[in-house]
Formats: C-alpha cells, structure tokens, sequence
C-alpha cells in the first residue's frame, strides 16, 4: 500500500512537473504573439504615412496638371513649345505608371501583412488547444486574443477602406488624367490647324501682294511713259495758277481795305450810339430821382422796407409784442395805465432819437461835400441841420439809398446803443428793458426804418387828457367814450400832415369819470 501510494504521489509529481514545463514554455509564445502585435500597429502606421505620402504625391500631380493647362494656353502663342508639352505627357505617363506600381507595392504589403494575421490565427488556435488545459490561464489569455482580435478586425477593416478610398481616388485620377491628355492632344491638334490656316492665310496675302506689285511695276512704268506730257502740262498750270493768285492778292488786298473801312464806320456808329444810350440812361436816372426826391406819392415797389411794408409790421407789433410786453410789465406789479405809458414812451422816445441821429448824418453827409457861408448854417427851423436846396436830386438820393442799404447795420447797432439811452430818459431799470426786450429792439427797429424814409414816416402821439377823439384817426382801447383819457398807440402817416397809414389807439374816459 505504501509503494503504491508513493508510485501514485511520484506519477502525480511527474506530471505536474510536464505541466509546470509546458506552462513554463507556453509564456514565452504569447508573449511574442504580443510583440508581432506592437510590429503589426508600427507596419500599419508605415502603411498609413505611406497613404499620407502618396495623397500629397497626388496633390503634386494635380499642381503638375495645372501647370500643364498653363502650358497649353502658352502653345496658342509659341508653337515651339509642342515637343517640350509632348515630353511632360511622357514623364506625366511614366509618373502615372510609377503611382500604379506604387499602388500594387502598397498591396503586396497589405496582403502580406494579411498573410501575417493568417499566421498569427493560426497561432492562436494553437495557444487555445494548450489553454485547454489551464481552465484558468485559458479564459485570461482568450479576453486578451479576444481584445487583440478586434484591434486587427478593426485595423484591417479601416485598412480596406483607405484601400478602396485610394483605388476610388487612383481611378479619379487616371480618368482625369487621361481626359486632360487628351484634352492637350486636341488642343495640340487644334493649334496645329490654325498655325496650318494662318499659315495659308499668309500665303495667300503674299501672293496677292506679288500679284498687286507686279500691276503696279506696270502702271509706273505707263505713267513713267507719259510723265513728259504731264510735266509740260504742269508747268503751264503752274504758271496759270501764278497769274491768279498774283489776281487774287490784289482783290484780297482792295477787299480788306473796304472791309476795314467798313468797320471803322461801324465802330463808329456803334460809339456813337452807346453815347446817346447812356445820355438818355443818365437823363432819365436824373428825371427819376428829381421826382422821387422827397415825392411819398412816388414808391419803389422793389423796396421791402417801404412805407406800406412799415405800416403792416408797425400793426403786426402791437398785436403781438406790445401784448407780450404789457403782460412781462404787470407780472412786475405795474398798473394798466402806467405799463402802456412805459411801453409808449420806448416807441416815442426811439423815434425821435433816431430821428436826431437821421439830422445829424445828413448834416455830416452835406458838409463834407458842401462849404458853408458861415462857420455853423441853421435852417428856417433853427436846428443845425443845413440846407440842401442848391443840392441836385441825382446827388441826394443815391445818398439816401445808400443810407437805406445800410439798414440792417445800422439796426443791429441802435439795438446795442440806445436801450441805455431809453432807461436814462425815463429814469427806467434794465428789469423793465429785459422784460419788454425783444419789443425795444422793434421800436429802434422800426423807428430807425421810418426816419430813414424819404419824406420820413410820421407818428403822432401828443394827445392831451380830455381832448375829443377824432373817430378818423383814432380807436377805443378797451372803453368807450368821446374824450381822451390816455394814448395807447400812435397814429402812423405816411408823412408829417400825410395820409394816415394806420389809425392810433386812446383809452377814452368813462363816462363816470
């Protein structure tokens, strides 16, 4: 019994020590399976870049091929270049049969990377009829085969596809080559026949040139035969031709003189009639302003500031600013009575400083171009203003013109100057010139533009308390009534003891009062 269960327990040694040593063998196999693995990966990834290369080869043959269409364009002007184009077609073709060996040394590769998988498989089927032994170690090492299975499936899988992306775009290539050869062999071809027709066209203009020299040779030599007979016929125009021009000088001579004549009478009487025009333009000049001298009933219509032009503003001013005006005064605590004085006396008191300021540039104007009798002339009226009888009309108006065109100067002047003047007068403050300012700046405005008239635009404002209201040039302000109480507004005439222009407004007195 003890020999037989030592013989057992050896025998069990024994063959556990034949599994050890197989076990021991088998490790290092798998482990070279592991490393023609990392070899394969390293082969495709070669492949891939080789893939890479040859797209950047087919970039290069497609920049080529451009290049050729370049030079097909240059063989329509230099026919010499045909047999540098013949010699890039062959080395495009020798280039093409190079990409296609290049093509099935790519597939030799990849089949014999395929032949190695086969291999490999077969490796494995061994491997797993010695793994059937280790139960354990089996199941392990079959996850890794399994894993390592579906890495080369799906190498080889991507593998194909680039394989047949790479033959698709071979084939592309091929077809696009070849129809752009062609396309250079027809063009080729094409630029052949024309060179050909040209070629005739040419041909045919130079014997058509010989052709027209060889007439031409002969009529030279006809004219050349009868060149005498013209020539004696020339020189008896020539000299024809001489007796009339020598004819025609004297005529042209004896014209321009007449034409001269002629011109000089014109020049004349053109002189002389612009002379007579610009007498009768001074005469009439002169008439007009003799009669618009000091003369209302006569009106320049083109004159915007004329007397009925004022009359119109002189109304629309007391509608609208004296209304402002009155209501800027009584939020001052002023009276009804003693607010339209103020206001009257801003409008009175313009006029007739500016009617002051009138007299004195007149008096500067007439002294500087007339000397006195005496160191200071005074007029019938006793002011200083001297007298312009013995003055022509012609002289006086353009004067008073000039001094209308100055208008607005002169406005913007007196509207700086004499709101001083207004509240030292009245004994008035700068409050009362800001409240009714832009009315201020119409009474100088317009009262400047009634005194520069000529005659000046009369306004009538003295009117004493219970003086009876004369109904036809004066209204009721807000009572009714026959005698006055106080003036509101002037009266307007288009001159001193003139027509009225525009009626004047009184406060009339009650009848209580």
């Amino acid at each position: 019994m003890d020999c037989g269960t030592s013989n057992k327990k050896s025998s069990r040694k024994r063959t556990f020590n034949r599994i050890s040593t197989d076990g021991e063998t088998e490790s290092p196999r798998l482990s070279v399976t592991t490393q023609e693995e990392g070899d394969l990966r390293e082969a495709i990834r070669v492949r891939n870049n080789e893939v890479t290369s040859l797209k950047k080869n087919i970039d290069n043959y497609e920049k080529k091929l451009k290049y050729y269409e370049e030079l097909d364009k240059n063989l329509k002007i230099k026919n010499d270049e045909n047999q540098k184009l013949d010699k890039l077609l062959k080395d495009s073709d020798e280039k093409c049969r190079k990409l296609l060996e290049d093509k099935e040394s790519t597939l030799h590769h990849v089949q014999e990377k395929e032949r190695e998988i086969e291999v490999l498989r077969s490796e494995r089927e061994e491997a797993r009829r010695i793994q059937d032994s280790k139960a354990f170690e089996v199941e392990n090492r079959q996850q890794t085969i399994n894993t390592l299975e579906k890495q080369v499936e799906s190498i080889q899988g991507e593998n194909e596809q680039k394989i047949k992306s790479l033959q698709h775009e071979l084939h592309d290539l091929e077809q696009r080559l070849k129809q752009e050869q062609e396309e250079a062999i027809s063009n080729v071809n094409k630029l052949k026949n024309e060179k050909q027709l040209v070629i005739d066209h040419f041909t045919q203009q130079v014997q058509s040139r010989d052709n027209e020299i060889q007439r031409l040779r002969g009529e030279i030599q006809q004219l050349s035969e009868s060149n005498g007979h013209y020539e004696q016929y020339y020189r008896q125009t020539q000299e024809e031709l001489q007796s009339f021009k020598s004819e025609l000088e004297r005529k042209e001579n004896t014209l321009q003189t007449v034409v001269k004549q002629r011109d000089e009478e014109r020049t004349l009487k053109e002189d002389e009639r612009k002379q007579k025009d610009e007498a009768l333009t001074r005469l009439s000049a002169i008439a007009g302003d003799r009669l618009r001298n000091n003369n209302p009933g006569i009106t320049d219509l083109s004159d915007p500031n004329r007397p009925m032009k004022i009359a119109e503003k002189f109304t629309e001013m007391y509608d609208n600013d004296w209304t402002d005006s009155m209501e800027a005064l009584e939020e001052l605590d002023l009276g009804e009575e003693e607010c339209v004085k103020i206001l009257l006396h801003f409008l009175t008191d313009s006029y007739e400083e500016c009617g002051r300021l009138v007299a004195e540039l007149d008096s500067h104007i007439l002294k500087a171009v007339i000397i006195s009798t005496c160191e200071e002339d005074t007029n019938e009226s006793g002011d200083n203003k001297p007298q312009d009888q013995n003055i022509p009309a012609e002289l006086l108006k353009p004067m008073k013109d000039l001094r209308k065109k100055l208008t607005e100067n002169n406005v913007e002047k007196l509207q700086k100057k004499l709101p001083d003047y207004l509240m030292k007068t009245r004994d008035l403050t700068e409050e009362h010139i800001t409240a009714c300012s832009k009315f201020v700046a119409d009474c100088i405005k317009y009262a400047w533009m009634m005194q520069i008239q000529d005659p000046p635009v009369y306004i009538e404002w003295d009117f004493p308390s219970d003086t009876k209201i004369d109904t036809n040039i004066l209204r009721s302000y807000t009572k009714a009534g026959d005698h006055v109480d106080f003036i509101v507004w002037p009266v307007l005439y288009l001159h001193k003891d003139g027509p009225v222009l525009n009626k004047g407004v009184v406060q009339p007195k009650s009848a209580n009062k």
